[in-house]
């Protein structure tokens, strides 16, 4: 009955998602669903991990309970704080919806690391130079899958493809950008383990050398 109930619930997200690509919500229940065994799996790997001990014993949140926001919006561009801060007041976004409880994880540390990803997710948006149009999102989950192999991941990629990149007309960023992203992350050190709040008043092409993430190439992506 709970894999009946979990499928339906996917599909219906799916559905919905295709119609409006902004509910992400809907793209929350996918990743909570179905990501489990990849989380398992990354939660294996973080407890042998120096770095995801410290991550998972000290639980550190991106919201605006926790992070001074108005200090990096003090900070240049140039910087880690200041590169993200911006990208967030850019596009009207917060932090605080990406700290959201989970709705279909009981597991403690996984509803953690999920919610941790969630508000990593826009520290790597800066960290690639990219925006939040549609098939920017679709981009920055080739860099998702090249890193953590999420199914969320593979789904956004396989059906954002074909609403915001194919039939958009966006042949560059088909040709070329879905395969340099999916190829940064992979090359990449793991991100999902590095505490960013220790490192916001960093030159952010220092962050990037230390991780080995490098910016998209910008002339792909309009």
């Amino acid at each position: 009955m709970g894999l009946a109930r979990d499928g339906y619930l996917v599909a219906r997200a799916v559905v919905r998602v295709l119609g409006d690509s902004n509910l992400t919500h809907e793209i929350h229940r996918v990743e909570e669903i179905t990501g489990r065994p990849a989380y398992r799996r990354l939660l294996a790997e973080l407890r042998d991990d120096p770095d995801g001990q410290r991550l998972l014993r000290e639980r550190p949140e991106l919201s605006s309970e926790l992070v001074d926001y108005d200090a990096l919006r003090r900070m240049p561009e140039t910087t880690l704080g200041g590169a993200y801060v911006h990208h967030l007041d850019a596009n009207g976004l917060s932090a605080d919806y990406q700290a959201a409880a989970t709705r279909h994880v009981e597991d403690p540390e996984m509803a953690y690391l999920m919610r941790r990803f969630r508000q990593t997710h826009d520290v790597w948006h800066a960290l690639l130079g990219l925006g939040v149009t549609g098939h920017e999102e679709v981009i920055i989950h080739a860099f998702t899958w090249g890193q953590m192999r999420l199914p969320v991941s593979a789904m956004v990629v396989a059906f954002g493809s074909m609403k915001h990149i194919v039939l958009e007309g966006r042949w560059g960023a088909l040709r070329h950008s879905l395969r340099e992203a999916y190829e940064v992350g992979r090359d990449a050190a793991p991100l999902i383990k590095v505490i960013w709040e220790d490192q916001w008043a960093e030159p952010i092409e220092s962050v990037r050398a230390r991780y080995s993430v490098r910016p998209l190439e910008r002339r792909w992506l309009a």
